[in-house]
Formats: C-alpha cells, structure tokens, sequence
C-alpha cells in the first residue's frame, strides 16, 4: 500500500482513477491514519490491529471511517485519530486508540449456554419493559441450573447439534425425576434461552434442538390447579397445622386470612406493619404492584403473638426457626413449604391453595371485586384505572366477613380444634 507525506496540497493531488479500484494511502507521519481514493471521493479512516486470540497470528485489523475530504479537513481528521488536549475536557483519547482498546466481537460461537443463561436476564427486559425481579432471576437460575447441569458448559454450536434423541431422552429422565410440571417448566425456560441466543447469535444457532419436544407433543399441558380447602377438610387443615411449630403455623394461617402468596407472608417485615392504624403493606407483590390492605381480628391476634415473642433486632414477623442442625436459614424468615403442608395434614394442598381457598370463599360470600383488591388482583376496566378511589378503610369490613367464615369452618365440627388467643 503506497505512502504519503499527509498534507492538504499532496491530497489534493492524488487523481480519482475510473478504471482502477480504490487505492488506499498512509500517512508517513500518523501510522494507522489512512485516505481512500475512489472513483470520485477520497475518504479518511483508521485503522489499528486488534488482540484476537482466535485468529492463527493472534490478532485482527479493523478500520474505522472518520470522513470525506472536504467534508472534514485534515487536521479534523488527525484529531480525530489522535486526540488532543480542548483546555477543558481534557485529554480526548484518540479513534486509533479507542479502536485498540474495543473489545473482540464474537459471533457466539465460543458462548457457552452457562453465559447465556446469564445473558437472557441481565440483558433481557420484562414485556412491560422492566427489569426481572431477583427472585424470579435466581429461581429460574436454579431450576435450569439443577436440570442442564451437563448442558451448561456447551457452546452455541454444539447446544444446536443436539440430537431429537437426545433431547426426548433427557426430558423423559427429567419428567420421570421431576414430574411432568416440573420437567416442562425447565425445558420451557432453557427453550427461551436458547430462542434468545438465535436472535442474538444468529451465526453460532440457527435452529432450537428443543422444538422437537413441542413439535412431538412430548411436553404435558399443564392444567390450572384448582386445590383448595373444601367442606370437612377446613378442619382437617386447622388440625394438622397444629403439627408444625407455632411460628409456621402461624405464617400458613396468615396466608389464608389475607390470601397472600407464600413469599409475600413469610418475608413480611415490622416495618411494613402498623399496628397502630391496623394496617399492612406489601411492597414487593408478583404484578410490582404494592398491596396496602387492613388487619383483621385473626391476624391481628397473630401478630400480637409474635410481637411478644419477637427477638430483638429481627426485622421478620416470621423469623427462621432454629434447629438442632441449623442456628437458622440463610434468608432470615420461614419457608412455607408444600411438601411439609401435605405431609402434616394429608391433603393434597400447596401453600398457594390457601390462596384460592380466600378468593373462593370471598365469592361464595359475594364479595368480588373487594376481594380482588384485597388479593391485588390488578381491574384493567376503566372504572378501575380511572375512577375507584377505594382505599383500605373501604376494605376492612369485606376482609374481616372472609376471615371470620374462613375461622368458623376450620373450627366448626372439628372434634378437637381450639381457637388461638
């Protein structure tokens, strides 16, 4: 490639030639500083090698436009290419410089599913253009985790030459070791992963191995759990929660007086309580939505009973119980668990049933649209977005009608059942 003595006259002198290509000149001052003349432009850039341990001689070159002659001078462009000090900003690093320091593009062929696991939700946004919430990060993270253990090292390249063998294998080993939910809820988020790194990667994935599974209709539909308490079982539940220790206890009666969600009882701190004014507030609910809603008799009786025996400093209404194995768990507060519900009363219910139990038993008490409120069920009619001016006082009557129907059939028949003061 010829060299020139970069100068405004030595430019102009250089001839467009029609039948030649363009032909590209250095500067013999700026190494790296470079003009294109073509058939009628003549066109500064820059150029610089750049660190790349993929290539056979250990790096790469890439080329910058910086701009037409004539459109910017020369001395634009070498500042451009240089940098220089303005007086006021300071030093203004140099395009040549900038372009030495980028980092190495990569066509994903080197990214392992374990970054793009990482990649989807620090990358990726809600539909309402929201971040996810680090509970759903770290719950999804561990399922695909626990599932893809020896998937999570493979390449992009390699994840698309998985076999439809391969995969319907390892979703039945999955479905036979997790259950039908539980396999389908973690091929579906890897299915997601997976759809992203195509758009993202399109050069390194261009097919998704676990369409197969949908394609096949290998993957159970999942119905709409309907579990809820019912008739004699009020009961029944009332008894066996008598089984676990009485800050539990107390948590799982909480859920179905207020029909809150397991996370959102079992992380409730003091400082979202009063007391005084006999309300609560949730601030972190599944729809981000805070939920401010009124104490009714049961629940206040609840946290009466834990306030006293509350350990100084602990900001959880219902702390961690301790164990002879454990002082406490890592997140500081109880975890309501399915398995341990089912296992002390023998109904087949999970802590979220305790939900549908509050909303079914506000419908058959004819409270609807309370009862929505109460369990921050978001009304998208325009009544609801623009005029409900409700608030918790118009909410306090309706709440405490459910608890005290919810209260009367636990305790109504049972041979047993003493109520709790």
């Amino acid at each position: 490639m010829p060299r020139l003595s970069f100068t405004v006259r030595n430019i102009e002198k250089l001839t467009f030639d029609p039948d030649k290509g363009p032909v590209d000149y250095f500067d013999t001052n700026t190494r790296g500083l470079g003009i294109r003349v073509g058939q009628f432009t003549k066109t500064f850039f820059a150029k610089a090698d750049v660190s790349d341990p993929r290539t056979k001689k250990g790096y790469r070159t890439v080329r910058k436009v910086l701009g037409r002659f004539g459109e910017i001078t020369l001395e634009q462009a070498r500042k451009q290419f240089m940098g220089y000090d303005d007086g006021e900003e300071g030093f203004v690093p140099g395009l040549r410089l900038v372009l030495k320091r980028q980092k190495v593009r990569t066509n994903g062929s080197d990214v392992t599913l374990e970054k793009m696991l990482e990649a989807y939700f620090r990358e990726k946004r809600t539909a309402d253009g929201r971040d996810y919430k680090p509970s759903t990060v770290r719950g999804y993270t561990r399922i695909v985790t626990h599932h893809f253990e020896t998937w999570l090292t493979l390449t992009l390249p390699q994840v698309a030459k998985l076999t439809p063998d391969v995969v319907i294998e390892s979703y039945k080993h999955s479905e036979g070791k997790h259950g039908p939910y539980g396999a389908r809820n973690a091929f579906v988020m890897l299915s997601a992963i997976i759809n992203y790194a195509m758009v993202k990667y399109p050069a390194a994935i261009g097919t998704n191995p676990l369409n197969v599974l949908r394609f096949g209709k290998h993957m159970k539909k999942i119905q709409a759990r309907t579990e809820r308490l019912e008739g004699k079982e009020f009961a029944i539940f009332y008894q066996g929660i008598q089984k676990f220790n009485e800050n539990i206890r107390d948590c799982y009666l909480f859920c179905l007086y207020h029909g809150l969600r397991s996370q959102e009882a079992a992380t409730l701190r003091w400082e979202y309580v009063n007391l005084d004014r006999l309300t609560l507030t949730i601030p972190d609910t599944k729809n981000r939505r805070p939920l401010y809603a009124p104490l009714c008799r049961q629940s206040l009786e609840i946290l009466e009973r834990r306030l006293a025996q509350r350990e100084e400093g602990c900001p959880f209404v219902f702390p961690a119980v301790k164990t002879v194995r454990y002082s406490t768990n890592k997140t500081g507060h109880v975890r309501l668990m399915a398995t341990a519900l089912k296992l002390n009363t023998g109904l087949n219910i999970t802590v979220h049933g305790l939900r549908r139990t509050f909303i079914t038993t506000a419908r058959r008490l004819k409270i609807f649209e309370d009862a929505d409120r109460l369990t921050n069920h978001v009304d998208s009619t325009v009544s609801g977005r623009h005029y409900d001016a409700t608030d918790v006082e118009d909410l306090r009557r309706p709440l405490q009608t459910i608890a005290g129907e919810l209260e009367r059939l636990m305790t109504e028949g049972a041979a047993k059942v003493f109520r709790l003061h």
